[in-house]
């Protein structure tokens, strides 16, 4: 496959500043710093859109990459529930203060969401709230988002569903962020579910799992998935031919 080098582009990511760390309650974006998001291949990135979490994984072992898989309790809110997009982390910690300006941050990350884009939310652990929901769901369906990752909670699982908007989480809960977290960082590298992410790397999840393909691995990521997609299409048909599967794993190295 020959893959075609598309423009390049610049990205804005948001670094919060006030001493690192945000007012309470209101987010404030002291300083801007425009970084290249890496001038990912067009083709490429279609490739790892269509292709099983799984595939892509075996992609990223064979380059040396075992650890780009989140943690495996984030899991769809239902089994068909799918995502491929470019990762928007936010941090989320605890704070029981009452703020001046609530929800503040998560506004913010709503409104500043891209079409492609996936917000991936970290949560601090022992945060029960739910820090997303049903209406913030429809706000990133109007901004063209392709789905949300949160490791923590979500709410109004149900109508998340009906709404088709693709969503992965540890759980649900009825809890509401007021007086229980606050956002601390938008588009700013996070570890998120055991997996350092980074703004602008590539996101895709399904039933098997959410991977993140860092985004300057994009291109070699794809050939890999390719040449993985075709051992597989033959194997399969050689399997369901009567060939022994050890005879399969010698004459194509997959399994």
């Amino acid at each position: 496959m020959r893959l075609r080098r598309a423009n390049d582009h610049l990205r804005l990511h948001a670094i919060c500043r006030d001493g690192g760390r945000p007012s309470r309650g209101l987010l404030r974006r002291g300083g801007v710093t425009v970084t290249d998001s890496s001038s990912l291949d067009e083709e490429a990135v279609a490739v790892l859109h269509d292709a099983p979490a799984a595939v892509i994984s075996d992609a990223l072992d064979r380059l040396g990459r075992r650890d780009q898989v989140l943690d495996l309790a984030i899991r769809p809110l239902w089994p068909e529930a799918r995502l491929a997009g470019v990762a928007v982390p936010v941090v989320i910690v605890a704070d029981t203060s009452e703020p001046e300006l609530p929800y503040d941050g998560e506004l913010t990350t709503l409104d500043g969401l891209r079409p492609g884009d996936v917000p991936l939310l970290t949560v601090e652990r022992g945060v029960r709230c739910a820090s997303w929901g049903e209406l913030f769901s429809c706000a990133a369906i109007g901004r063209g988002a392709a789905g949300a990752v949160v490791d923590g909670f979500v709410r109004d699982g149900a109508q998340i569903r009906v709404l088709g908007f693709p969503t992965f989480a540890r759980g649900l809960s009825p809890l509401d962020t007021f007086a229980r977290a606050v956002v601390t960082g938008i588009d700013v590298e996070a570890r998120v579910g055991g997996v350092e992410v980074r703004p602008g790397d590539l996101v895709i999840g399904d039933v098997d799992g959410i991977v993140v393909v860092p985004q300057e691995m994009v291109a070699d990521v794809a050939e890999a998935v390719v040449t993985k997609h075709r051992l597989e299409g033959n194997a399969r048909e050689d399997l369901l031919a009567g060939m022994s599967i050890r005879e399969v794993w010698v004459k194509y190295g997959v399994l």
